[in-house]
Formats: C-alpha cells, sequence, structure tokens
C-alpha cells in the first residue's frame, strides 16, 4: 500500500506462543491471518448490517457488502439506536470470547483473562473528502484522557469484511509501545458530530505508519501503548470492524471496563454538557487545562454532577 509499511504476518508462528510473546514485546503487535473462522466474523456483520437496514442507514438491497448510497452522515441519535443493538448481538459477544483470542491472551499474560464488557463497534461511513487526521486519529488506548485507569491490557482489531486500501483500516506504529505514553492533544470526542469536526491524540505526521489489506478472521494484537489510528474510508462502502480489550484476571482498571459502549458514551456526553456549561464558567472561570482534567477525573469517578466540577475546579486550582 502506497505511503505505508507493510504489517508483519506472523501467522507462521501461531503454535509457538513463546515467540508470539516475543514478537508482541519487539514490536507493540501481533498480525494474524484467519486467526478465528472467517464464517463467524462474517455472521456477525451480516447481523449488523439487518440493523443498519432497520435504522435506515443502508438500504435494502440485495448486495453482501454495506454500500453507501450517499447523503448525510448518521445523527448521533442514530448512530445510538444502532450502536446500543449491535453491542448486544450474541454473535459479537460471542467473537469477543473466541477460543483462539483468549488462548493467545492467556499465553500473552501468563494468566487466565478478563474480557472487556465495553465491546467496540466501528461502523466507518466513507468520507473522501476528509483530512487524514479528523476524529480520533492517532492515540494509545491507555492515554490518561480516555480514563481507563488500567495498569496493563491489549486491544484486538477485527476486520468484519475485506478491507483495502480505499476502505482504509487499521494503522500500526511498529516499536511506538517503547516510547511510553506520549501527550496527546485536543479532548476524546464522545459524539459522531465531535469526532468529525475536532481531533484528538497524537501528531500522525510525526510516525512511519504500517497497515495492511484485512480479510474476515485476521486480528492485531497491540499493547496499550502502541500508538494506531484507523484510515479514512474513501471507498464506495461503510467499513466494519471491531476492538476487544483483554488484561489480566486481577489486573486493575475502572468501571469503564466493565460498561457497554454506549452506556459509556451517554456517561462521558453528560460530563461533556457539564464542562461547557454556562454554569461551569460563570462559577468557576476554569481555564482550557483545568477543565481537562476535570473532564478526565469525573470519567474516571462516573461523576456527572455540576457541583462535582466545581469542586474538581477548587481542587486542581489550588494545586497548581
Amino acid at each position: 500500500m502506497s505511503g505505508y509499511l507493510q504489517l508483519k504476518d506472523s501467522t507462521g508462528h501461531r503454535g509457538d506462543s513463546k515467540r508470539l510473546a516475543e514478537i508482541l514485546n519487539e514490536d507493540g503487535y501481533l498480525f494474524l491471518r484467519r486467526l478465528v473462522d472467517p464464517d463467524r466474523a462474517l455472521q456477525v456483520k451480516r447481523e449488523i448490517m439487518v440493523i443498519l437496514k432497520e435504522h435506515y442507514i443502508i438500504e435494502d438491497n440485495s448486495t453482501n457488502d454495506p454500500l453507501w448510497s450517499g447523503g448525510p452522515h448518521p445523527t448521533e441519535e442514530e448512530y445510538m439506536q444502532y450502536y446500543d443493538k449491535v453491542v448486544r448481538l450474541d454473535s459479537f459477544i460471542s467473537l469477543a470470547q473466541s477460543p483462539e483470542i483468549i488462548s493467545l491472551m492467556e499465553s500473552v499474560f501468563g494468566a487466565p483473562v478478563q474480557v472487556w464488557k465495553q465491546r467496540l463497534i466501528r461502523v466507518m461511513c466513507p468520507d473522501p473528502d476528509a483530512p487524514d487526521d479528523i476524529g480520533v486519529g492517532a492515540h494509545q488506548d491507555g492515554a490518561k484522557d480516555l480514563g481507563y485507569g488500567a495498569d496493563r491490557f491489549y486491544t484486538c482489531w477485527l476486520p468484519l469484511m475485506d478491507i483495502d486500501e480505499k476502505l482504509g483500516g487499521l494503522a500500526i506504529v511498529v516499536g511506538s509501545h517503547k516510547m511510553g505514553f506520549m501527550e496527546h492533544a485536543g479532548s476524546n470526542p464522545s459524539s459522531s458530530k465531535e469526532a468529525r469536526s475536532k481531533g484528538f491524540g497524537l501528531d500522525m505526521n510525526k510516525f512511519t505508519w504500517a497497515t495492511s489489506n484485512y480479510h474476515p478472521g485476521d486480528a492485531i494484537f497491540f499493547s496499550h501503548v502502541t500508538a494506531h489510528r484507523g484510515l479514512i474510508n474513501r471507498s464506495d462502502r461503510i467499513r466494519l470492524s471491531c476492538d476487544f480489550r483483554y488484561q489480566a484476571i486481577n489486573g486493575t482498571v475502572n468501571w469503564l471496563a466493565h460498561t457497554r459502549g454506549p452506556d459509556v458514551r451517554r456517561v462521558a456526553q453528560q460530563i461533556d454538557a457539564i464542562i461547557n456549561s454556562r454554569a461551569l464558567y460563570v462559577t468557576t472561570h476554569a481555564d482550557k487545562e483545568t477543565l481537562v482534567e476535570v473532564r478526565r477525573r469525573m470519567l474516571e469517578e462516573k461523576a456527572t454532577s455540576l457541583q462535582r466540577a466545581q469542586e474538581l475546579v477548587t481542587e486542581i486550582s489550588n494545586k497548581q
């Protein structure tokens, strides 16, 4: 793929857990072809397409892929309606618990693993004129502003369809986990409108990126410190993929890991409404830097009241 390095395929080492762990430790990711049965991934895709048709995101035609018919992107209300349904699909939940994934993660951790309940579905509409850094661009899943508070976890990204250069897909910065946590600009968006209007993350131009063409059943595992991003969809189809998180059974993490994605998003939206409110501004006149920290603390605490925001502004300001 032009402009990108090729991800290293580690499928040949699939039976060698020691070697896989070495590669993951060295490169910050593992790329395995057909780790899970492609039919399982395709079944999830088919069931998602049924839901997307019900909500008029795609038209009711006989195509095997979710063709994009143009027009406006889904509103936040439309997005939340189908998001709620997708994360409750038995096939989707079962995919996150695939024995092949669990077995690999247990070999990496050397212990039983827990699967986060915050299972994420990616429904990426075409955006041919968008800049490469739109929305949640280059980032590390363990960045403090995302609020997980987890000591160590891995993400498994799974394509639910054939994804070529035009559809985009996942890109990785090889070895970036060795750079430690980096400063992320902006604020993590809590709505689809914000994701399209402001960026969160790292400066993508500072890194060399690696990607590939993907197929159902493929899997990429990467560290919570590995920098990655989703590429822009410049095709005529909606891109469907998902990512799941795994950590040792006794690992530390807060409420976000144990909550469905749509419900996490609703809490984040309540917090953002308070952070951006006239009430908080008039009563505190907090600066932007303080508000970023207030938002992170409220997300960690699952706090959604104006009073708590005011308390945090005072606490953080007194420490500065």
